[in-house]
């Protein structure tokens, strides 16, 4: 009876723990969120007298001469600060798309990992499938704003119809739609970490085999659609990670057959 007790106890504490921490992460990224707001009104406003400008130029005052000289040159590439014409945001479209897939990626690698054990004895795991699930957070996150930002992109003329609607984009359709098909794929399947209890084991396990078609999908988006696919660096960081995420689940069918081998032996 006590022990029973103390397990109850531990329940609740970890809950209300795990409440307050939900608590501070919305409070912290509320207020993150408004502060960013005002400093772009700010700046919006008054760009040469705004405190977004007197921290900018505080902090390259800093910066050794050279260092202070690039970005500038980066700067004027750009067409920062953002005009109509800026460049930034085609750029940091590029920077999200290339940094949403290296999540992806990671996410289903470590997922692979999990199901053949890999890792077993050497992460616990809490922090292992806590891993695999900000993994997947962070894929939707980027991913969706690598979408949102090209909104401000006046060379091609996104609108929101463009990134939501598969295969309508002018800009190569039929490859961005199915980036916008993997992200709607990656943002069911991250959601399905917090339905798991009312979808039920088995169906959420069925679910997950669709990670490979997404990332099947968005490595055709990034490879085909990606203005970086071009150069030499990116081919290779997608031939490495398509060829590893292959092996591994070559791996894993292997396993499997290895295990169901032994049980029938049994």
């Amino acid at each position: 009876m006590v022990n029973q007790s103390e397990i109850t106890m531990q329940s609740n504490s970890k809950t209300l723990l795990d409440v307050l921490m939900i608590g501070l992460g919305i409070f912290g990224g509320g207020v993150l969120a408004l502060l960013t707001l005002w400093l772009w009104l700010d700046y919006r406003s008054d760009p040469a007298y705004s405190l977004l400008s007197s921290l900018s130029a505080a902090m390259a005052s800093l910066l050794p001469a050279s260092w202070r000289a690039l970005l500038g040159a980066e700067t004027r590439m750009m067409g920062l600060p953002l005009s109509s014409d800026t460049k930034a945001y085609w750029y940091m479209a590029r920077a999200g798309g290339i940094v949403g897939y290296g999540l992806l990626w990671l996410s289903v690698v470590w997922g692979l990992v999990l199901s053949t054990k890999i890792t077993e004895g050497l992460v616990p795991a809490p922090i292992a499938y806590g891993l695999h699930e900000y993994l997947s957070l962070g894929t939707v996150l980027f991913a969706t704003g690598h979408a949102l930002v090209l909104l401000g992109d006046r060379y091609i003329g996104f609108n929101i119809f463009h990134l939501t609607l598969p295969f309508i984009a002018p800009y190569k359709p039929v490859w961005t739609g199915l980036g916008t098909i993997g992200l709607y794929l990656s943002a069911i399947l991250t959601g399905s970490f917090y339905l798991r209890k009312q979808i039920g084991q088995k169906i959420w396990r069925t679910l997950h085999y669709l990670t490979f078609g997404t990332y099947l999908l968005v490595l055709a988006h990034g490879i085909m659609a990606g203005s970086d696919s071009s150069l030499g660096i990116m081919g290779l960081i997608y031939f490495s990670t398509g060829l590893s995420v292959l092996f591994l689940i070559y791996y894993r069918l292997f396993t499997l057959k290895a295990k169901e081998a032994r049980v029938a032996k049994r």
